[in-house]
């Protein structure tokens, strides 16, 4: 009996040894540097040095005037200058490579084996200049006058609802319009947290954001990595006192899954559903309806800045990291380079329907935008 158990045991073991040799041995596929050419020789150094504007806007969604003063704005610390890595070892790629790259990732789908290809370098120092920008672009933009997400002051709501009234003259009071906007995101090892993320209309694990935006393009009023499983209407529930102490008189245009009970209608306006119209007094009923089809044509404002926040930025379509600090992070990046594009670039729907001067105003140059900006009052 005993001898038989000792027989077992020693079978056992060398199964286990023999599967440990043989996951020693097996072969792992990996990016090696010999597959890649040297930063100074990658396909981005050449974009960078000798492709045309168009190309160049194309591939990191800014033009070149834009990425200057962009750079100009992360890196006015160190004067562009080579960092050494927290290694000891000297960075391979400079300033410019290191925006780019964050262009590039933000401004795409690509897995980070792709990202090397084109910047020349090995995944970890990819990851690791990646992490680095984020917070970068997060740290500089956030206050910066140009990106920063803002809610405006009372000569900007006045300004905002001429604007609005000027393509709809029944519409007096509207400033922007707000959406909701859900996000895939990667799962969470916390329970509670994973829970709270799953959305079951998606049947996915999401994270739920509150988006505004201006006659003019840009994000002024955001909410972003809430649970999934949080509908847009307890979103703004908590939103909402903020907004009541700074809206004033004036209104935003939202869909029909905001709330609109007790004061909100005072402060959240847009088209009515079937059933309240049905309850709507005959006398009433023509006003109201065509007040409503108004708030349908001026609701699709926010349906295009989510277009263009998705279109320009494809990394909001992959899933988000599972780190809720990183994640909010990705968000907020995304949105302060939206609104410093749409500032500097242009091809903005929202600002091109709503405002006549934007056209004029874009084609401006680079100097004359940026000095009506600073010298001109606005914030």
């Amino acid at each position: 009996m005993l001898a038989s158990t000792r027989r077992k045991v020693r079978y056992l073991l060398l199964i286990v040894m023999l599967i440990h040799a043989h996951n020693s041995v097996r072969r792992r596929t990996k990016l090696h540097r010999c597959a890649l050419l040297s930063p100074s020789e990658s396909p981005w150094q050449r974009l960078y040095y000798h492709g045309d504007s168009s190309s160049f806007l194309l591939m990191t969604g800014l033009s070149r005037r834009a990425f200057t003063l962009l750079l100009n704005i992360l890196f006015t610390d160190n004067n562009q200058q080579p960092t050494v890595s927290k290694m000891g070892r000297p960075e391979l790629l400079d300033p410019i490579a290191q925006l780019g790259l964050y262009l590039f990732f933000i401004g795409s789908t690509m897995g980070i084996k792709h990202l090397c290809l084109i910047f020349g370098v090995m995944p970890t120092r990819c990851s690791a200049v990646i992490n680095k920008m984020m917070q970068l672009v997060v740290k500089k933009l956030k206050s910066h006058p140009l990106a920063k997400v803002k809610f405006p002051d009372e000569e900007k709501m006045a300004r905002f609802a001429r604007t609005i009234q000027e393509r709809e003259p029944a519409v007096d009071d509207v400033i922007g319009f707000m959406d909701g906007l859900a996000l895939t995101s990667e799962c969470t090892s916390e329970l509670i947290e994973q829970n709270a993320m799953y959305n079951g209309y998606h049947s996915d694990t999401m994270v739920n954001n509150i988006i505004a935006y201006g006659p003019d393009g840009k994000v002024f009023l955001c909410a972003i990595n809430f649970p999934g499983s949080w509908h847009d209407g307890s979103i703004t529930a908590n939103i909402l006192p903020y907004i009541r102490n700074n809206i004033g008189n004036y209104k935003m245009c939202v869909d029909q899954g905001f709330p609109r009970s007790g004061d909100a209608h005072l402060i959240l306006v847009g088209p009515i559903s079937k059933r309240q119209a049905k309850k709507l007094a005959p006398i009433l009923r023509p006003y109201l309806l065509r007040i409503s089809n108004i708030y349908t044509s001026l609701r699709q404002a926010s349906e295009w800045g989510m277009r263009s926040l998705q279109g320009t930025f494809p990394r909001c379509k992959k899933r988000l990291p599972g780190n809720a600090e990183k994640r909010k992070k990705v968000i907020q990046s995304i949105v302060l380079i939206h609104n410093f594009r749409t500032e500097l670039v242009g091809l903005n729907q929202i600002a091109t329907v709503f405002d006549p001067e934007y056209e004029r105003y874009i084609n401006l140059s680079s100097y004359d935008r940026i000095k009506r900006f600073y010298f001109n009052g606005e914030d």
